[in-house]
């Protein structure tokens, strides 16, 4: 997962939220599931550039502009996941957020697979 992906799906998430369009109405409008455009968001669906042109022209904005980083604040503002609180070690947040998705995939295929949640048992 890249940066860039990651700066795009909060982009997305604040333009939506600035603009008052619920992730639903977006996803029926571009023929998305509603949980696609959640993982847009989260920078865990990978688009192709036609995609993301796409997504951009829906919303009336230049594809550039959904990649330009803006300030912690306006992500937080917008409720992006990534801006949570600070980092104790800042250098570190590109790996904890990977670790984080990469746990969010395996929850989404356990869901899928039917399997509810794995839990570790300690024998005492």
């Amino acid at each position: 997962m890249s940066e860039k992906s990651r700066i795009f799906g909060n982009n997305l998430q604040v333009i939506l939220n600035k603009k008052n369009i619920q992730p639903e109405t977006f996803a029926e409008q571009l023929g998305y599931s509603v949980q696609e455009i959640h993982r847009i968001m989260d920078a865990r669906l990978f688009l192709t550039m036609q995609e993301r042109e796409e997504i951009a022209k829906a919303l009336d904005v230049d594809v550039d502009v959904l990649y330009q980083a803006q300030d912690d604040k306006v992500y937080e503002e917008a409720g992006c996941l990534e801006c949570r609180g600070e980092f104790s070690k800042p250098e570190y947040k590109k790996q904890i957020l990977d670790l984080f998705d990469v746990y969010c995939d395996i929850q989404e295929l356990l869901d899928e697979e039917g399997i509810k949640e794995l839990s570790v048992k300690s024998s005492t």
